[in-house]
């Protein structure tokens, strides 16, 4: 009998490293497990669950890890259609995502990759006497990580899941508690970080590691409200992980493939002299940048306004809605938001709207929302800085395809992740350290302490330090907070007038034409139909559903 792997041409990188592994046809099963290197081979094509849930660029779809953030009051889509503008009709039309229609659905996917998974761990017991004992735990210690990874998304979007531990296991079984779920995915982690080495030898870069095993404990751990469990694996990520806060924000994101961040936990590597690419500057361009899709999501003023003073003070939203507004800023804003007059690849960024026929537009074009824009341009007076390549100065970005790196876990995240398990056993004054470590690199100087409510304060550090990195909605699900945040708003942008004599007026205007909704429901998303027909020891949805 044939096992086919289909292999993915694509690079992955933990600890900064990459791997470079080539489409290979098919193996009979004993060809597959001849020897270490052939293995390696067949675990490859694990990866590719990161390629269908972390990537930019994407769709605006739920699993999408940076586009979530398109769901909330970040980012708003440029359009109103299924596509493009799917994060727009989920969030603004009650009823878009149903039990038919599910956005958020895991669920199929991680059985389906469970399979795979089961199969490959009852043959490596088939074979294990081919493997030294070190070499047979870190094989299965690696495939377990993905293992862990798949189901944390189930649990997170969909909730308590079928634990299946065998191919043997009766095809019928009931939904586990959401402890043992939280156990199983737990105890995948914990193999990994006994098993998986700290790092990977030259021949063998990229592969995940100790680090990332236990910095994706640090998060996961917050969501299953295991606030003790969740601080030790961040203390052991950065005490002894070796990994380095950048001094410079920007320096976070810049592509530089000679010499990655070393913030990076875990990350998805491109390269697009290799064919390995992907399009989100073409995506988040601003439109003077290229004719075609640039501005497809854009910051909100909402966003804009939540940055720091750079001394640390808030900014006041009362203050003149003018250009002042962007003066004296955390560097983190400078570092995040394209605004008019910023400084963008040797000019400046031109979101104003002319008061004359001859001059109707800036050369970055604002445009209302809903005007059905070709090509797409701001519909809030902001584009994505953060994220985009600024060395990619060739603007016929639907040819020159992106390929910075992904970034799915790095250090700052395991700070903060530190600081809430510490908030919540107790323990403030070494959790107002943590999240200070994090804010004062964005300062002017450092700020001794923080003033006001330290949850507050750690849920307004996770959404600017973590902007457009994918997890504000999932963040204020956990939180309880997305109903009281995300339902009932309109987000906003700016819209600047240029008048004849030159001068700019700006003005405050409403983004979206109907109010946003987050109906309790949302807060556990709805499990397959089909699952629900073909297993009577299912009875029902989750309430709401």
């Amino acid at each position: 009998m044939k096992k086919y792997l289909f292999l993915l041409m694509f690079f992955v990188s933990a600890c900064n490293d990459t791997i470079d592994f080539v489409p290979t046809s098919s193996f009979n099963e004993i060809a597959v497990w001849e020897n270490e290197a052939s293995v390696k081979l067949y675990v490859n094509s694990f990866y590719r669950i990161f390629s269908d849930y972390f990537q930019y660029g994407g769709r605006p779809i739920g699993n999408d890890a940076t586009l979530a953030d398109g769901l909330t009051d970040l980012m708003k889509y440029t359009s109103n259609s299924p596509g493009e503008g799917t994060a727009n009709l989920i969030m603004t039309q009650d009823g878009y995502t149903s039990i038919a229609a599910n956005h958020f659905d895991v669920w199929t996917n991680a059985y389906a990759w469970n399979r795979r998974i089961l199969e490959f761990l009852a043959d490596l017991d088939t074979y294990s006497a081919r493997f030294s004992p070190e070499v047979k735990l870190r094989i299965e210690a690696e495939v377990r990580f993905f293992r862990a990874y798949i189901f944390f998304l189930v649990m997170r979007n969909q909730g308590p899941f079928i634990i299946r531990n065998s191919l043997n296991d009766p095809v019928l079984l009931p939904i586990n508690t959401a402890e043992e779920c939280w156990d199983f995915i737990e105890n995948d982690l914990d193999y990994c970080a006994a098993h998986l080495p700290s790092s990977w030898p030259e021949s063998d870069k990229g592969r995940v590691n100790r680090w990332a095993a236990l910095a994706f404990k640090s998060r996961i751990m917050l969501y299953a409200r295991r606030w003790e469990k969740a601080v030790l694996a961040a203390r052991e990520v950065i005490d002894d992980g070796g990994f380095v806060l950048e001094q410079n924000y920007s320096d976070i994101f810049k592509n530089n493939k000679n010499n990655p961040s070393r913030e990076h936990i875990l990350t998805k590597r491109y390269d697009s002299n290799l064919g390995i690419f992907h399009n989100l500057d073409e995506r988040i361009a601003p439109s003077g940048d290229i004719q075609g899709r640039g501005g497809v999501f854009v910051p909100s003023q909402e966003l804009v306004d939540a940055y720091l003073m750079s001394d640390g003070t808030e900014f006041n939203p009362a203050s003149p809605f003018d250009s002042t507004m962007y003066q004296n800023r955390e560097s983190r804003f400078y570092a995040t938001i394209l605004y008019n007059g910023a400084v963008w690849k040797g000019r400046r960024i031109e979101t104003w709207v002319g008061a004359s026929a001859q001059d109707p537009y800036g050369r970055d074009r604002f445009i209302e929302y809903n005007s059905t824009p070709y090509p797409f341009s701001t519909v809030t007076g902001y584009y994505i800085r953060k994220l985009a390549d600024e060395t990619n100065l060739d603007f016929n970005l639907a040819y020159k395809k992106s390929d910075q790196d992904c970034i799915e876990i790095r250090l700052a995240e395991v700070y903060l992740n530190l600081a809430e398990g510490l908030i919540e056993l107790g323990q403030k004054e070494e959790a107002e350290q943590a999240i200070l470590t994090i804010r004062n690199r964005s300062l002017q100087k450092d700020v001794a302490s923080i003033n006001g409510d330290l949850k507050q304060e750690l849920i307004r550090e996770r959404m600017l330090e973590l902007a457009f990195e994918g997890h504000r909605f999932w963040d204020l699900r956990r939180w309880g907070l997305a109903d009281k945040i995300l339902n009932g708003i309109k987000l906003h942008g700016a819209k600047i007038i240029k008048q004849a004599n030159g001068t700019l007026l700006y003005t405050k205007v409403p983004v979206d034409t109907q109010h946003r909704i987050y109906p309790r429901r949302f807060d556990q998303f709805p499990l397959p139909v089909g699952e629900l027909n073909n297993n009577p020891l299912i009875t029902k949805q989750p309430d709401g559903w």
